[in-house]
């Protein structure tokens, strides 16, 4: 029932949703006030939520910014969200894949010993494609050994990561600390759940939305971008979870 909340939650939260819907309001609607109220409103979410400035500003306070790893540790967990597949189930990289590249370049480089890789389907209702598997033979394919990659496949959502992925700690006898592998703009909540499960982690934060310390140019405060408004949804997303995922735990 929460997966399907938060999926329906997701869709509410997007500007857009609250843009059209004033717009239905205004044209639907007989009463002069509400319509004029409804033109407003409309106008104003338009004004805010197309703003690049106003997105860059909001973004590079919510993510984390880069945290360079200076120790060697067991093993680095990288969380789902980075793969799509099509009507034929062939899995393809989005534009999450630096939470791999990172994986590979840790591994590589000698900071973990082994992959931790957390995701299954993240659908509603097929829930065919695993994330986890296609990682695994992506990782297979760069010459990682089997034995150095450890797979969870059931998860949903970010809870689900943790709660799964504690288990294949336990089971496998790792040693903390981890390395959380994740979106900037999703390390946030990330680092409370897993905290909250018990897991002791690092952050090691990846695919930056907005580089961090970056400048504007002078159309971001003036000439609107539609594709801000998808944006917003995805970090309302995160803040809300991250707000709504303490107020629970506190209660």
């Amino acid at each position: 029932m929460f997966f399907l909340l938060s999926k329906l939650l997701y869709f509410l939260l997007s500007p857009l949703t609250w843009c059209v819907i004033a717009i239905l309001i205004y044209f639907l609607s007989k009463t002069p006030l509400i319509r004029r109220w409804a033109k407003i409103i409309a106008i104003v979410i338009f004004l805010i939520f197309s703003n690049t400035y106003l997105y860059n500003l909001t973004e590079r306070y919510w993510q984390i910014n880069p945290i360079p790893l200076h120790q060697h540790v067991e093993a680095g967990i990288v969380l789902g969200g980075l793969i799509s597949f099509n009507q034929q189930h062939q899995g393809f990289f989005n534009g999450a894949a630096e939470r791999y590249t990172a994986a590979l370049q840790l591994y590589e480089a000698g900071y973990i010993k082994k992959i931790i890789v957390s995701g299954g389907s993240g659908l509603l209702l097929d829930t065919t494609d695993k994330e986890a598997i296609f990682l695994r033979q992506q990782f297979l394919n760069a010459a990682v050994p089997d034995n150095a990659i450890l797979v969870e496949d059931h998860s949903r959502n970010t809870y689900e990561n943790a709660l799964f992925t504690k288990k294949l700690i336990e089971q496998n006898k790792l040693q903390p600390p981890f390395v959380l592998i994740t979106s900037a703009e999703h390390m946030r909540r990330a680092l409370a759940v897993f905290h909250q499960a018990g897991i002791s982690v690092i952050p090691y934060p990846v695919n930056y939305n907005v580089l961090p310390h970056g400048k504007n140019n002078w159309y971001d405060f003036i000439i609107p971008n539609l594709c801000n408004f998808y944006k917003w949804q995805d970090l309302w997303k995160e803040m809300i979870g991250y707000a709504v995922y303490h107020i629970t735990h506190k209660l």
